[in-house]
């Protein structure tokens, strides 16, 4: 089985890849006439820039997070990834294009469960993730954002497949900016604006709590180069990529 999956970039180019399903993950860059260039899954394949992710060193595939979120929330980690274009299709800013579309693969096969035995923390000034171990399957996330412009947002949720399109996969992405800043004039199709004093968005909000919806979206994405369904409790506030990623690497050291 295999879907197609095209669409306009932040970039403001167009790409489409295909998905199917597979005995592994596989992840193949299509450029121009030249043979496809395998892209390993690894930590230190994940490259951080301007709060968007990239996988790749001399060959790489841009903005891959909410790509990456929707396969986690979807449980699909053994899948062949074919990209024609360097970058993944940005929709509206949410993983709910990817998960309409990957709805209909099914994996082959489990890709299993990582599970530790203890506490693992990582933090920069207030911001923080700690890992709590559960001895039952699941995966629980406490996350909670604050800033100036906004009350404070929290939630909790167990992590499921049914959790995650209902609950996470519909949230857009946001940036909080000043009135003057030029990406207000493109962030409504793209996300949300959020200003001291106005909410810049195409539609209207898909939660009252859509922005800590979506940090819970990023940080499934970032956890998806683990290749493992993660189990235990995850208590976190005011993540970011770069954050989100120095918790990866501390949990793929210790498992």
């Amino acid at each position: 089985m295999k879907v197609e999956i095209k669409g306009n970039c932040l970039s403001g180019d167009y790409s489409r890849l295909e998905v199917s399903t597979s005995d592994r993950f596989r992840l193949l860059l299509h450029e121009d006439s030249q043979p496809p260039t395998s892209i390993p899954l690894d930590i230190d394949n994940i490259i951080v820039d301007n709060h968007l992710v990239s996988i790749g060193q001399e060959h790489r595939v841009n903005v891959v997070e909410h790509l990456f979120s929707a396969l986690y929330g979807m449980n699909l980690f053994n899948v062949r990834i074919d990209v024609f274009g360097d970058e993944i299709p940005f929709f509206d800013g949410s993983s709910q294009g990817f998960v309409e579309m990957l709805g209909q693969l099914r994996e082959q096969n489990s890709s299993g469960v990582l599970r530790l035995d203890n506490n693992i923390l990582v933090a920069e000034g207030t911001s923080f993730i700690l890992y709590e171990p559960l001895k039952k399957d699941k995966l629980i996330i406490e996350m909670e954002l604050t800033h100036p412009f906004i009350e404070t947002q929290r939630i909790t949720l167990e992590v499921n497949e049914e959790t995650y399109v209902k609950e996470i996969a519909p949230a857009r992405t946001f940036a909080f900016v000043n009135e003057d800043d030029p990406r207000l004039k493109n962030l409504p199709a793209y996300g949300i604006g959020i200003t001291k004093n106005n909410i810049y968005s195409k539609e209207p909000l898909k939660f009252q709590n859509e922005l800590v919806r979506h940090k819970i979206l990023d940080l499934l994405g970032d956890l998806y180069v683990l290749r493992k369904r993660l189990v235990g409790k995850i208590t976190c506030k005011n993540t970011s990529h770069h954050l989100n990623l120095k918790f990866v690497k501390k949990l793929a050291l210790l498992s």
